[in-house]
């Protein structure tokens, strides 16, 4: 089994709020339970929301309208994007937890980050600059080679870089079959030192 924890920087400001966006499409998942594993050490004041994003197939294809002629605004989100939108902008920190899917994330949560060129793009809204400064951070399970979640890894830390975010850090960790990810020692270790210090936490779900 392999395991790599990214550099962090420190928690623990008063009001954090940390939304957890689940890629795989399996309950129980080896991601899920990396994340899970995690929270734990989240500290006592943060608030936690979890959402399964395969749950939310009714998301509408993105639609890239940069350049339409006549150009088109996009509208405010309605519905599950609505749903999606709030609980982001709500967050200090977004963790993405998702199995390696042809080197990338699965299409449902690529989907849900397409959106984001959207409402970046709603009169009024200030997605991007509402964003800046938030905290992005990546769990990803694996298969036996970890160096091919690379591609992932600098995906994301670009997303971050180019929405003005912080970058929270990676944990990989090798998990097949159900439960794999946390067998070994090593990979629990790291889920306990990924947030910080072990502590209680405050967990609100959300399908």
């Amino acid at each position: 089994m392999t395991t790599k924890v990214g550099r962090t920087p420190p928690h623990g400001a008063a009001g954090q709020k940390y939304l957890f966006l689940l890629g795989s499409t399996r309950a129980g998942s080896n991601s899920e339970a990396l994340a899970r594993a995690a929270a734990r050490s989240l500290p006592t004041n943060a608030l936690q929301r979890w959402i399964r994003v395969i749950d939310h197939p009714t998301l509408e294809p993105f639609e890239d309208r940069r350049h339409a002629d006549p150009y088109r605004a996009y509208p405010m989100p309605e519905g599950v994007a609505l749903n999606l939108l709030e609980a982001t902008l709500e967050a200090t920190d977004i963790v993405i937890a998702t199995p390696l899917y042809w080197y990338g994330l699965p299409g449902h949560l690529k989907l849900y980050l397409d959106h984001w060129s959207a409402w970046m793009r709603v009169p009024g809204l200030n997605f991007r600059e509402r964003m800046q400064g938030k905290a992005l951070h990546l769990i990803v399970a694996h298969g036996e080679e970890p160096e091919k979640a690379a591609p992932l890894v600098a995906a994301m830390k670009y997303a971050a870089q180019f929405m003005g975010m912080r970058w929270g850090g990676e944990l990989l960790a090798q998990g097949n079959r159900p439960g794999e990810a946390l067998e070994g020692f090593a990979a629990g270790e790291a889920a306990s030192r990924f947030f910080g210090p072990a502590a209680a936490v405050e967990e609100r779900v959300s399908g």
